[in-house]
């Protein structure tokens, strides 16, 4: 097998595109080993900067803008990969987010079931529409963007953390209902990674202090997600599916302890934030 074009000719859609983010890292990822790449994010001007980015090295790129929560959007993807590539192989879903950051309970019926809805509709609104339009002719493979966070029990990222859940069981059970087509479904969970969404958390030191509470030394990169996304799209691990995979230094390892947790654990609040 060449390692380095494990993808040539095959066709990947991946939502949740932010410049410098882990989709970004994954569409460069797929790209430069041969794969076609339709990409998503809300908001056109920033997803026409990534498609220009992608393009200028030498990767077969289509853009798509459109909120997932959308119905039109899924069926625009699909259609894209379609329409300009001849076909879909597989899906890396990496829209998600946490619009409430807040306590239980301060928490309203909105909020909660509004972040369930971003973590988890859209993926299972694209896989049906990938699903109708020959996603499993050719063994097609699923990643779904997930979070470490689901290990702690930071008290700001209660909803955010049930919707990453939710999302690690759609994945078991999407695995389970898809295989005997040929489909694998697994999930990447990322640990806290340098983005445009936690800047706050690593702009000031470079990571430093999180860094140093991993037991591997350092936050993590985009590129280190997409190197797992990756392997789980590929041929190497075609008797791979159903697994939720924790891409974190050790994270997911460390009890209640989240970078954001400026005091030891019981020790007040402390806990602020996501680490992921």
């Amino acid at each position: 097998m060449d390692r380095t074009r494990r993808f040539e000719g095959q066709v990947a859609v991946i939502t949740g595109v932010s410049s410098q983010g882990i989709g970004h890292a994954c569409a460069l990822r797929l790209g430069r080993e041969g794969a076609s790449v339709v990409i998503n994010r809300r908001g056109s001007e920033k997803l026409a900067e990534t498609e220009r980015a992608l393009r200028d090295e030498g990767i077969s790129v289509a853009a798509v803008p459109g909120s997932l929560e959308d119905d039109e959007t899924p069926r625009a993807l699909i259609r894209t990969a379609i329409e300009r590539f001849g076909r879909v192989d597989a899906l890396v879903n990496g829209v998600g987010g946490s619009p409430y950051v807040g306590p239980v309970l301060s928490m309203g019926r909105d909020d909660y079931l509004g972040t369930i809805t971003l973590n988890t509709w859209g993926t299972i609104a694209l896989v049906q529409e990938a699903m109708r339009h020959g996603l499993a002719d050719g063994g097609g493979s699923i990643v779904n963007i997930s979070s470490g966070t689901v290990h702690k029990t930071t008290p700001t990222m209660s909803a955010y953390t049930a919707a990453k859940a939710a999302l690690n069981a759609l994945t078991r059970t999407l695995a389970r209902d898809l295989g005997p087509r040929g489909v694998r479904v697994n999930a990447v969970a990322p640990g806290l990674t340098r983005v445009e969404g936690n800047v706050a958390m690593w702009e000031d030191d470079d990571g430093a202090a999180a860094g140093k509470n991993l037991l591997l030394g350092r936050i993590g990169y985009p590129d280190d997600q997409a190197a797992a996304v990756a392997f789980f799209l590929s041929e190497e691990a075609s008797w791979i599916t159903g697994v939720v995979l924790d891409v974190d230094g050790g994270n997911h390892l460390m009890g209640g302890w989240s970078p954001m947790t400026s005091e030891p654990v019981g020790a007040g609040d402390g806990a602020t934030g996501s680490s992921s």
